[in-house]
């Protein structure tokens, strides 16, 4: 019987592959320092180099999703948040940029960043309010949404950030579930309708594992609150009526979990 040589585990095959990944995702980081001091230098317009950035970080995001490295998700996810907000790089960007390419590339480059450290790490890092608003102390309080549609995450967004909140907001349930793991936000709102998962279905699966049961959750909807739809929603879950109630029900929620 002949033996085969030369043959590789499937071990090997894949950590060749993450090897190469993570090679990519450091030649995108060079490139995102590169484009900072370019502009810096008057080298690249400021706009431009806004547009640029924003497709390497998406990129880098998408790297970050094909390996197993703690904390690299959720840095590129705050990276691409913050340059969705810039439509020009200016020189307190330029700071703040350098400042997410260090810390990205350090977990690149084998720092050890436990679960735990994921959320402080995260909350060291220069914040871009993703709406906009403007003369408002920001608090060391994090609210992630878990919001589809860009035009909910908007109205909430605003009046978070209106009272100080860093907010950040999850299109894809599926992913809000691996980034709440790793950045243990204050809160969760998630709206009831979602693909793939319901806001219920979020709720209970939060609510079930030991590492993001303590994490209050609110959930956004239109339903009544004896709607069938709702029965298996947790007891501890708040409900957030859209609406005229709306206002009213945040303010509830915010106070009920105790973190105003």
């Amino acid at each position: 019987m002949a033996v085969t040589h030369g043959l590789i585990s499937e071990e090997e095959v894949d950590s060749q592959i993450e090897s190469e990944v993570i090679d990519e995702a450091r030649d995108l980081v060079s490139n995102l320092e590169l484009r900072v001091q370019q502009v810096k230098n008057g080298v690249l317009n400021p706009k431009e180099a806004a547009k640029l950035l924003a497709q390497e970080s998406a990129n880098l995001r998408m790297k970050a999703r094909a390996v197993n490295l703690t904390g690299f998700g959720p840095l590129t996810h705050r990276l691409d948040e913050y340059l969705s907000e810039i439509d020009s790089v200016d020189a307190k960007h330029a700071d703040n940029l350098i400042a997410f390419a260090d810390r990205i590339s350090a977990v690149l480059d084998g720092e050890k960043v436990t679960v735990e450290k994921v959320a402080e790490v995260l909350r060291e890092l220069p914040h871009q309010s993703t709406f906009n608003v403007e003369d408002v102390t920001v608090m060391d309080k994090e609210v992630t949404l878990v919001l589809p549609q860009r035009s909910a995450a908007k109205v909430v967004g605003r009046e978070l950030a209106a009272c100080g909140y860093r907010v950040s907001n999850v299109l894809n349930p599926i992913e809000a579930l691996e980034l709440i793991l790793e950045t243990k936000p204050d809160l969760v709102i998630t709206a009831q309708v979602m693909p793939r998962m319901s806001g219920v279905d979020l709720a209970c699966a939060l609510a079930a594992m030991p590492a993001t049961k303590s994490i209050p959750v609110a959930l956004l909807t239109s339903l009544n609150p004896d709607h069938p739809d709702l029965r298996a929603l947790p007891m501890n879950v708040g409900l957030i009526r859209r609406g005229a109630q709306f206002g009213d029900d945040l303010a509830d929620v915010l106070q009920r979990f105790k973190i105003t």
